[in-house]
């Protein structure tokens, strides 16, 4: 039976095409699939995905859900009625202080030391079989706080356990903006009760019937943040930085740290009347990360770890990407996708985002710095330092020098600017080679020595004057952690790069196969769901990230918009006004005619499109260098140049790499232009700061103009271990003679590189057009848009729309396809 559009609850009433979308969707996650979803409706936030949380439920729970409902429905009232006066609640509650003092020692230099430590006792707790600390990123002592901090036990009985058979939906996107964006639409959602009734909950009157008709069941949503987002403890959350915020906050729960000193907001068995007050007050309403942020502050306890007691309670979960694809964070969040379903938003970016997850960076001054503290330290407490401290410091200042010898041979001897490394030439040092990278591993997050090295090292600099307005940055040491230990348990899908900058150089890991890293979470769901405007080309979700997924599982969607036909205008441009031909390959790219014929060509494109209109480049450099020769080609006309003939059309402003803070303004003088009725042109960079997340609906973009292909450079070291493992790959896993599986992974690696271009040009091309009454030009510039190849990997909302032939691809006729085309009337 073909579900209706009233199943779905939608707030308005949805099109065929939305109701198409749902219907795919809902049957995806009944039948536990992976999914993959685009639809570029413009109707971002799917809120009515969240139907599916509805489950019968037996009479046997209604009496736990009265009791909730009279909780949360209390707590509303009280939210009400503080937002009605702001004023506090009747019980008073003073300011907690955190004591300075807690950072330091009676005996200066005491509290620096280290404890003993014994690697053979850590090898027998990992034979017993307790988790390993090298799977889960996290120490023992680190998880074993996290595990206290779950949940105090006396909070679970009168809100009721939560079961986590109760299917949950786990909904992720890349920023808490976007998560925002999806918590404002999931407030406009009313869902009736999920549970007959045979009396009347707070809030409704019973329906005999089998049902309460007149009750609103609020969605019990919960938003997870990091520490960073969530601390309320002014001295920690000043530090700034998220590693030295969560060092810091660990460190105020070490065993031996007084109670006076300890952190005030933490969950404790004195204060579960107040975890229970937060938890009512966090699943009453819908809140983002900032709402649960102020409920922490008003309740006064900390809402990163009271979240916890929230989360079996919570049908559906918002978090940002790291919470959800770091297994060490979901292991501290005590979160478990385990036949729940999960929800990616503006997936287009996920497999850039594991990957970058999975990477660590350190350069040679951070090596540099590290080796000087930790020497230092060493011999400061020479005399102290016994049995495995003493052999472990002692190999990690050998690992270190050796990475920052080998650097510095690098940085001296080869010219070229990039390049990939070995990690045995990083570990070429004397006795390096003997080192149990494991062991030291372990002992790195077992011992808390950069903690304890960062702590003497600031206390030996604190005489010298700071700022006021100073923040503390992160740690040289931690950051130099992070990166060692991705080099000792290094994945066999990553290698190792340098860059040379003008004042140092890059050491990178950098995780190229993100695969095995996304598994458990697709192995463990119900189902997983990856939706975006703009998914296209989608093969590479099939190829690489769910390779081993079968046919039957995996299915992939792609809507068209739902807009009219008659409402976009698709063009491909493969010559000029001055009949040059458009090639802005990188090798023909710098021709003088050519990029004055493209001046000429988008001044004609401006006469006819009304209003905004937004140019992408390949790149920062490329429409730098463009600008910059607009400004000095005359047009014959009276001294003017090629740029001051577009300005004549429209006024011109472009994005600027240098200018990091000037985004905003861009826009605000942008749109003022656009709204003064003069209309505007706006030069951006695919891939830039205004190529995602920012709509040009409306009088906007009413024109989108792509120049060019912006193709990764192939020659670069790591594009060139990108497609060496893809092609690797499908070269072992294809069958056949030598030649042809040669020629498959050839194709495959042409395949990965052209859709590595095509998905950041359709990101682009999605920033116009956001509804239905919306309406616009799209106009791809250059030869090898005429392409078959390069035209089947664009979304089919575009291709539907796609003129074709080589008239249509003429100057003149787009020129002339697109005022007729702004004539037409409109509602």
């Amino acid at each position: 039976m073909e579900l209706q559009a009233e199943y779905f609850h939608h707030p308005y009433s949805p099109y065929d095409i939305q109701l198409n979308f749902m219907r795919s969707l809902y049957t995806c996650i009944e039948e536990g699939k992976v999914g993959i979803f685009e639809s570029p409706t413009g109707d971002d936030e799917p809120e009515w995905m969240l139907e599916f949380v509805k489950k019968e439920k037996t009479r046997e729970l209604t009496e736990k859900r009265k009791n909730l409902e009279a909780r949360l429905a209390k707590a509303r009232q009280e939210e009400e009625r503080i937002k009605r006066d702001f004023e506090r609640p009747d019980r008073p509650r003073k300011k907690q202080k955190l004591d300075s003092s807690a950072t330091q020692a009676e005996d200066e230099g005491d509290q620096f030391e280290l404890d003993d430590y014994d690697s053979d006792v850590e090898e027998n707790k990992k034979a017993s079989g307790s988790k390993s600390d090298d799977a889960l990123g996290l120490s023992a002592s680190t998880l074993a706080l996290l595990e206290r901090f779950k949940g105090p036990g006396a909070t679970q009985d009168k809100l009721g356990e939560g079961d986590d058979e109760d299917i949950k939906i786990f909904y992720c996107s890349r920023t808490h903006s976007q998560l925002s964006q999806f918590a404002n639409e999931l407030r406009r959602v009313a869902f009736p009760p999920s549970l007959p009734l045979d009396e009347p909950l707070p809030g409704g009157s019973a329906d005999t019937t089998g049902g309460s008709k007149d009750l609103v069941e609020a969605v019990k949503h919960l938003s997870l943040g990091s520490r960073k987002n969530l601390c309320i403890n002014p001295k920690v959350a000043a530090l700034g930085s998220a590693t030295a915020i969560n060092e810091r906050c660990l460190e105020l729960q070490q065993t031996g740290v007084s109670a006076e000193h300890k952190c005030p907001y933490l969950p404790s068995r004195e204060n579960e009347a107040l975890v229970l007050e937060f938890r009512d007050h966090a699943l009453a309403t819908v809140k983002d990360i900032e709402d649960i942020g102020k409920v922490g502050k008003k309740v006064g306890i900390c809402p990163y770890y009271a979240s916890r007691s929230v989360i079996k309670q919570s049908e559906i979960v918002t978090l940002p990407y790291p919470l959800l694809l770091q297994r060490s964070a979901r292991d501290a969040l005590g979160l478990s996708v385990k036949n729940h379903v999960v929800i990616i938003d503006e997936a287009h970016n996920l497999m850039d985002a594991i990957s970058e997850i999975n990477s660590a960076t350190v350069t040679l001054k951070q090596l540099q710095t590290a080796l000087s503290q930790l020497t230092t330290y060493a011999k400061k407490y020479k005399l102290r330092l016994k049995g495995k401290n003493r052999v472990y410091i002692t190999q990690l200042i050998r690992l270190i020098d050796s990475i920052h010898s080998q650097l510095q041979l690098i940085s001296k001897t080869k010219q070229e600017a990039e390049g990939s490394v070995f990690p045995s030439d990083l570990m070429a040092g004397k006795g390096v080679d003997q080192i149990n990278p494991h062991k030291l591993s372990r002992y790195l997050q077992e011992s808390k020595l950069a903690r304890k090295v960062d702590g003497l090292t600031e206390h030996l600099q604190k005489t010298e004057t700071r700022r006021p307005d100073e923040k503390a940055a992160t740690p040289v040491l931690f950051h130099v952690q992070s990166f060692l230990l991705s080099l000792m348990n290094p994945s066999a899908e990553g290698r190792l790069f340098f860059v040379k900058t003008p004042d140092d150089i890059q050491l990178r890991y950098m995780l190229l196969d993100p695969t095995n890293h996304f598994r458990e979470i697709v192995e463990d769901a119900r189902a997983v769901i990856l939706a975006g405007g703009t998914m296209s080309p989608m093969t590479d979700y099939a190829d690489y990230l769910f390779s081993y997924v079968t046919g039957e599982r995996l299915g992939t969607f792609s809507y068209g918009h739902v807009i009219p036909s008659d409402n976009l205008a698709a063009r491909t441009l493969s010559r000029g006004i001055l009949g040059t031909e458009f090639d802005f390959t990188y090798k023909a790219r710098d021709s003088d005619q050519m990029i004055n014929d493209l001046g000429r060509t988008i001044a004609a494109l401006c006469q006819v499109i009304p209003d905004g209109v937004v140019a992408f480049f390949p790149s920062y450099d490329y429409l730098n260098q463009v600008v910059t020769k607009w400004k000095k080609t005359p047009t014959g006309d009276k001294g003017k140049t090629i740029l001051d003939l577009i300005q004549s059309k429209k006024p011109l402003f472009y994005e600027s790499q240098e200018k990091i803070n000037s985004t905003e303004q861009l826009l605000q003088e942008y749109s003022s232009a656009v709204a003064t009725g003069s209309g505007a042109l706006l030069l951006s960079v695919i891939g830039g700061k205004l190529s995602e997340g920012i709509n040009f609906s409306d009088n906007l973009g009413r024109g989108v103009l792509v120049v060019g292909l912006p193709f990764p450079n192939i020659r670069s070291a790591v594009w060139k271990a990108k497609l060496g493992h893809v092609e690797q790959k499908v070269y072992q896993q294809s069958t056949g003679t030598e030649e042809n599986r040669r020629a498959k992974a050839k194709a495959a690696g042409r395949h990965f590189y052209e859709n590595a271009c095509m998905r950041a040009v359709n990101q682009s091309i999605g920033r116009a057009i956001r509804h239905r009454n919306d309406y616009a030009s799209i106009v791809m510039i250059d030869r090898r848009y005429d392409s078959a190849r390069i035209q089947a990997k664009l979304p089919a909302w575009i291709k539907q729309g796609l003129a074709t032939g080589d008239a249509a691809s003429s100057a003149g006729r787009t020129v002339q396809a697109l005022t007729e085309f702004f004539r037409k009337p409109r509602d």
